[in-house]
């Protein structure tokens, strides 16, 4: 693995970690705990761009309680979507 690439995961982790939403930290610590140690680049800019994601309308997206835009719908999309 290179090194940017574990910078960039560990940059992830530490996001993923400290969410404004306690639903959130539940499903993305399931997340991490079962994909992290095999990610791969695709799935960390997914990520990436899940993480941009406000809070609320993040956990709206993964409950269905909102329409989740095409540009979300993606593999870690579904995954993290499963934790529910």
């Amino acid at each position: 693995m290179t090194k940017n690439k574990e910078i960039k995961k560990k940059k992830l982790l530490y996001r993923l970690k400290y969410r404004g939403i306690k639903e959130l930290d539940i499903l993305f610590e399931r997340f991490s705990s079962k994909y992290f140690h095999n990610i791969n680049d695709v799935d960390l800019d997914e990520l990436n761009s899940l993480l941009e994601v406000p809070d609320q309308d993040l956990l709206d997206f993964i409950l269905n309680k909102k329409e989740t835009p095409s540009n979300l719908k993606n593999k870690t999309f579904y995954r993290l979507q499963s934790f529910k």
